[in-house]
């Protein structure tokens, strides 16, 4: 039998196909898919456990020195006679600042009425004389009775202590007495004895009854005492009491007067004099801010007004970022702060104008500036009392993980 001298597949592979050889794919190593999915998840898990979600809230604020300032105006329609100051003058608390001049209660010289003043200030005078010439009194009183109370209390500690005595005296006598009733009875003692001992143990019984007489005596006199403490503290209520409402009618005559008298107006505080906005001849009414005193080693805060919805999270130590209106932060970049203090009850919002309309409570947050991270032009002296700005607070921090299981951990909880 002959067989081929070529196999019949070299044949085969040796003819012309229009689609080539055909090669088998080899797919890349279930190990490679395996990494590569292990990675992924790797990195999701690092996102999830390390990644956190800030929730912020954007308030607005103004700036504001730290011990505020004093904000002198007139009591009423007036005109400047007198200003006794210049703008920077350092002034010190009480110090004179202007005289204005009351459009009312003029008499009829045309002056003032100091005069009353001068009378009432007088007689509050004396009334705080009294005042305390009467406190002195009931000081001396009290401390009197006070002594008195202790005396008699330690008359009745030692009369309570000589009554025991008594009593141990009188059972010693009884002992005796019973004993000679029975040396009598066995004739060993004379009837003489006897009577003398009975006369002795009488002795003895007076005399406890007249200690028991002292001691309900002196405990009433400790009850007197006590009463009359009592009685000159009502007393002395009823007196202050009495000089309190005559000195508060006193103040309230005053300030009537004063709104109708020529004013000295004096500096609150001490500090510099800023905003002298005031010429003498010049009228000016209670709205009209005639001067503003700055406190000494007064410093620039910010003072940012929160809403109740985001003052809940709001805490002392808090980063906040500050973005200054005069200074656009695209420009100028922004500022930092941290949070000093957080109001506990709502209050409206100052400086802001027509932007610190706010429909819900707000609540007044402090803030410091971190001078390390304000910029240099911030540095120079840029910012101004009553500049108002934007500030980001950040009010919640969470993983990730939380954020997107949250759903999750809502139905577990419900």
């Amino acid at each position: 039998m002959n067989s081929p001298l070529f196999r019949q597949e070299v044949i085969e592979s040796g003819r012309q196909r229009l689609t080539g050889n055909v090669v088998a794919a080899v797919p890349p190593s279930a190990r490679i898919y395996t990494g590569l999915i292990v990675a992924v998840l790797f990195a999701l898990g690092l996102l999830l456990t390390l990644g956190s979600y800030a929730k912020r809230a954007q308030v607005r604020g103004v700036v504001a020195y730290s011990q505020g300032v004093a904000r002198i105006t007139p009591p009423g329609e007036a005109k400047v006679d007198k200003v006794l100051v210049r703008e920077g003058q350092r002034v010190a608390a009480g110090a004179p600042l202007l005289t204005v001049s009351l459009t009312q209660g003029r008499d009829a010289g045309g002056e003032g009425i100091a005069s009353q003043l001068l009378q009432i200030d007088r007689q509050f005078e004396e009334l705080r004389r009294q005042k305390d010439l009467s406190d002195m009194l009931g000081s001396t009183e009290t401390s009197s009775l006070q002594n008195q109370q202790k005396s008699i209390a330690q008359s009745v500690e030692s009369l309570v202590r000589q009554e025991k005595l008594m009593a141990e005296q009188i059972r010693l006598t009884e002992a005796q007495f019973q004993r000679s009733q029975r040396l009598v009875k066995q004739g060993a003692a004379t009837k003489a004895e006897l009577e003398e001992r009975q006369a002795a143990l009488l002795s003895r019984r007076l005399d406890r009854e007249s200690l028991a007489e002292r001691i309900i005596s002196q405990r009433e006199a400790l009850t007197t005492i006590e009463a009359q403490m009592a009685s000159r503290a009502i007393g002395a209520d009823q007196s202050g009491s009495q000089i309190a409402e005559r000195m508060a009618a006193l103040a309230e005559q005053r300030a009537r007067l004063l709104r109708q008298d020529r004013l000295t107006l004096t500096a609150p505080i001490a500090g510099s004099v800023g905003d002298l906005a005031v010429r003498p001849g010049q009228r000016v009414d209670s709205t009209t801010l005639i001067a503003a005193v700055v406190p000494s080693a007064n410093t620039l805060e910010v003072q940012l007004y929160a809403p109740s919805s985001a003052a809940g999270f709001v805490r002392p130590g808090q980063k906040v970022r500050l973005m200054f209106d005069a200074f656009p932060y695209q420009k100028y970049g922004t500022g930092s702060g941290t949070v000093t203090w957080v109001s506990t009850v709502p209050t409206p919002p100052v400086g802001l104008g027509q932007s610190g309309t706010a429909t819900e409570p707000m609540f007044r947050v402090r803030v410091a500036f971190d001078a390390s991270e304000v910029s240099s032009r911030f540095r120079a002296g840029q910012l101004r009392d009553g500049m108002t700005l934007s500030a980001n607070l950040i009010l919640e921090n969470r993983s990730l993980w939380e954020v997107f299981l949250e759903p999750v951990l809502k139905a577990m909880r419900s």
